[in-house]
């Protein structure tokens, strides 16, 4: 387990106290929902039943506890009020414009609401919601995304900031000096925000998409992201095969561009479909990442033929592109790597693992 994070759990007297404790929660069987990884592979579930995020390592079991108590609506830290924002464009434009870019079917939009939006706060930890994304940072402090808030928990347990978010968050990652979220919308719109305000320091991608993604919510994520071993950024756009890159303090400046061959080619582009764009994770310690597709959606890409879902290996070193069929069945969701294997959490809870060379 990360020491940052023990010290964390040492500190607030929330480490299990009994080997039956210990025994309580079981990852392998219980898990749900998002996964935050820590650079020891330890990964930090959030347990609803028990409203607490639980730490968990193959091999070792559950390595602590911390109980994610949230003040109540009317003593939390005031949230900034939000820009009123301008009306998003027609339905009709906003498919179409969906169609032209992925070929994106009308089921993956939803519809839009009918009525006018009401102030609708909902503090993380109140009975039936939970946090959607979290992340640790270098200081122990949980930032979590929920109910359209950005809410930010100290090492003490407190709530420092509780701010608004623009729409849906896909992907939370954590610099040395940041957090970053990437929204879901139609092409990449990223945030870097300071780690002692909260405030936004720089935008990548056009905002006016968190608009109309906050209007028509997309069904399916279409851009993920992932850290390389310095901190670099790379952004999956839809059903490339390519990365865009950039640099964690210079952000929308000077964007590059990472491309892949796959048995000295070029590959072909993913159909996305019905599924959308699955995770991208860094493999820790080396400068590859993974991401999972189904193998319909790859078939035209050089991909094996394979019975369960196929991981993309990304070289980031030398620019190749490999694919590892598993046995792992569609509907499993990527959320951890391992020394050896590929951690997925399965469409009913609990992990299944997969080999990884």
């Amino acid at each position: 387990m990360n020491p940052r994070f023990l010290i964390a759990l040492t500190m607030l007297g929330l480490t299990f106290a009994s080997p039956l404790r210990a025994q309580g929660w079981d990852a392998s069987r219980q898990a749900t929902g998002w996964a935050y990884q820590e650079v020891d592979g330890s990964l930090v579930f959030y347990d609803p039943a028990a409203r607490s995020l639980r730490t968990w390592m193959k091999g070792s079991g559950l390595l602590g506890s911390l109980p994610v108590a949230m003040p109540q609506p009317d003593k939390a830290p005031q949230a900034k009020k939000p820009t009123v924002l301008a009306a998003p464009k027609p339905a009709t434009d906003y498919e179409a414009a969906g169609a032209l870019l992925y070929g994106i079917p009308r089921h993956q939009l939803s519809r839009p609401a009918s009525a006018a939006p009401q102030d609708q706060r909902v503090v993380p930890g109140a009975a039936g919601v939970s946090p959607e994304r979290w992340v640790v940072d270098p200081y122990n402090r949980i930032w979590m995304a929920c109910e359209g808030q950005l809410v930010v928990l100290g090492k003490d347990g407190k709530t420092e900031l509780v701010l608004p978010l623009a729409t849906t968050v896909e992907d939370m990652a954590v610099l040395r000096d940041g957090v970053l979220l990437l929204y879901r919308t139609l092409k990449p719109v990223l945030e870097k925000r300071d780690l002692r305000t909260g405030d936004v320091l720089w935008t990548f991608g056009d905002r006016v998409q968190t608009r109309e993604a906050s209007a028509q919510p997309l069904r399916v994520p279409l851009n993920r992201m992932a850290l390389g071993l310095d901190g670099t950024i790379y952004i999956a756009e839809g059903a490339s095969l390519a990365f865009t890159v950039l640099d964690p303090a210079k952000g929308p400046k000077e964007p590059g561009q990472s491309f892949f061959t796959c048995q000295g080619a070029m590959p072909a582009r993913p159909v996305l479909g019905r599924v959308g764009r699955g995770p991208l994770l860094a493999w820790p310690g080396r400068d590859v990442i993974f991401g999972a597709f189904a193998s319909s959606q790859v078939r035209s890409c050089g991909a094996p033929e394979s019975k369960g879902l196929l991981l993309a290996r990304f070289n980031l070193g030398n620019g190749t592109l490999d694919w590892l069929p598993t046995a792992v069945g569609e509907g499993h969701r990527l959320v951890g790597l391992l020394e050896t294997e590929a951690v997925f959490l399965a469409p009913e809870g609990g992990l299944v693992f997969a080999p990884i060379h």
